[in-house]
């Protein structure tokens, strides 16, 4: 009797790179199926009090007639995964169109813990997370993940909005949208306030006017620093939180 359930499996998986996970939570197969089929969608629903995850995703294919399949050994010790692919045979007619073949199975936890066979130890044993731009989910702008977060901060919130508007399933990209509509909108609007402020100080003091020009170049200053580590930070596929704003980026997104 095979110790695989099959949970899902099929050709239309978002994720568009060669990969494996292993969800042992509710939470970590929660984040799983989102990344895989996309927000708000429910997940199978499975026990995972006495049931561990596997899947395996083969990658984006430029063809129908691809597929993947999850096998397992048992000799004793742990579960052994064993992962085959298989294409379109010789002169078989495929539709050229681009799938991302998958295989989602269930493992009883009382059959042992799970092992892919070529000794993955570091990714079987890490919950199944979209860590960066870089190797999380891709971007629904159509857009690699880091070009899509980097031009977030282009203009500023104003491009921070835009993104956040069309990216629907890379949490990283919508993370740096919301730090540019929060962090960079923020100080604009305290340059802005410092104008405001030394406008009206004409009626005051002209000392007080040259003190408000003065913090709106210190504002200015920090404004275009915080956006050239952002827009670098996020080129490069790092998350790079800014102190406060990033926490509240993180809650918004």
């Amino acid at each position: 009797m095979s110790v695989l359930t099959t949970i899902a499996r099929g050709e239309t998986s978002r994720i568009s790179e060669a990969r494996r996970a292993v969800a042992r939570t509710e939470s970590e197969w929660q984040t799983l199926w989102a990344v895989h089929a996309g927000p708000g969608s429910e997940p199978p629903a499975v026990d995972l009090g006495t049931m561990t995850i596997a899947a395996a995703f083969a990658g984006e294919k430029p063809s129908a007639g691809h597929s993947i399949e999850i096998t397992a050994g048992v000799g004793g010790g742990p579960v052994m995964l064993f992962v085959e692919e298989h294409g379109p045979g010789p002169g078989t007619a495929a539709a050229t169109i681009l799938t991302s073949p998958f295989h989602i199975v269930a493992v009883a936890k009382s059959a042992g813990d799970v092992v892919w066979e070529d000794g993955e130890v570091s990714r079987n044993r890490t919950p199944f997370q979209p860590s960066s731009p870089a190797t999380g989910a891709p971007s629904s702008t159509g857009l690699e993940p880091r070009t899509a977060a980097a031009l977030s901060y282009l203009a500023g919130p104003f491009s921070g909005v835009l993104i956040l508007m069309a990216e629907t399933t890379n949490q990283d990209v919508r993370f740096h949208a919301w730090q540019s509509i929060v962090g960079l909108g923020g100080l604009g609007l305290a340059v802005l306030a410092s104008y405001v402020l030394a406008f009206v100080a004409l009626f005051v003091s002209a000392t007080v006017v040259s003190v408000m020009v003065g913090v709106s170049y210190v504002i200015w200053f920090v404004l275009i620093a915080v956006w050239v580590i952002c827009l670098w930070q996020a080129w490069s596929g790092g998350r790079w939180k800014l102190p406060l704003v990033g926490d509240y980026a993180e809650r918004f997104n």
